[in-house]
């Protein structure tokens, strides 16, 4: 139970600072100041950042499916040793 615990935990690290990595490379391609992303956000490019940014996020999604899936088969597993 404690991997299914800290699946979740990573999972929603991911999903959260992939998303937000995601969203602020997002943003800023609209800007007039390309030169930007190397200093927000550490790529050399603001498509690289982008990219990174949806890996992590679904990578967390696939993790968080993996734990929600272990979770109930814990549940399932309990129910059958009563």
């Amino acid at each position: 139970m404690f991997f299914t615990k800290f699946a979740r935990v990573i999972a929603w690290v991911f999903v959260i600072l992939g998303g937000l990595r995601a969203i602020l490379a997002f943003t800023l391609t609209f800007t007039d100041n390309l030169a930007l992303a190397p200093r927000y956000l550490g790529s050399d490019s603001i498509g690289e950042a982008a990219d990174k940014g949806l890996l992590y996020f679904l990578i967390g999604l696939a993790v968080g499916m993996v734990s929600d899936i272990s979770r109930s088969v814990a549940a399932k597993a309990e129910v059958i040793k009563q």
